[in-house]
């Protein structure tokens, strides 16, 4: 038993030591649920869809002033209990809206234990003209069945 005191006085230490990291769960989490572009206040509304053991998520960024600044969705994340569903999304996946007044994007992938109903946090991630990316969020969003 002395021996092993030491060892675990010192692995007691290092645990102690250690730096708290933020999870990429925490940082979604964390995303506005609008942001400030070119003069414009942006806004996410994410519409996550069940269709057999698939998820199809479509995101609108859009802003009440037309026209939307230059952007582009380039992510979705839908947060969970479990975890995190993500995917990129590709220029063939995105499209604008009439007048100018929104980008919507749609992606979709395998289910992983969703299920209708679950409640859910969709963030979207876009890069303005600069480049910069940025998050947005869509706070508590319920999965649908297939309209």
């Amino acid at each position: 038993m002395r021996c092993a005191l030491p060892l675990l006085t010192a692995l007691g230490l290092v645990g102690c030591a250690a730096p708290e990291v933020p999870t990429p769960t925490l940082q979604l989490l964390a995303a506005p649920t609008s942001v400030v572009i070119g003069g414009r206040v942006l806004s996410a509304a994410a519409q996550p869809i069940l269709v057999d053991s698939d998820l199809t998520v479509r995101v609108q960024v859009g802003t009440e002033r037309p026209p939307l600044p230059a952007l582009t969705v380039t992510g979705v994340y839908v947060v969970t209990d479990g975890g995190v569903w993500k995917r990129a999304v590709t220029s063939s996946q995105r499209r604008g809206c009439a007048l100018g007044a929104c980008q919507q994007a749609t992606t979709s992938g395998r289910a992983a234990g969703l299920r209708v109903g679950q409640r859910v946090q969709v963030v979207t991630r876009v890069q303005d003209a600069t480049g910069q990316s940025m998050w947005l969020r869509d706070a508590d969003v319920a999965i649908r069945a297939t309209p």
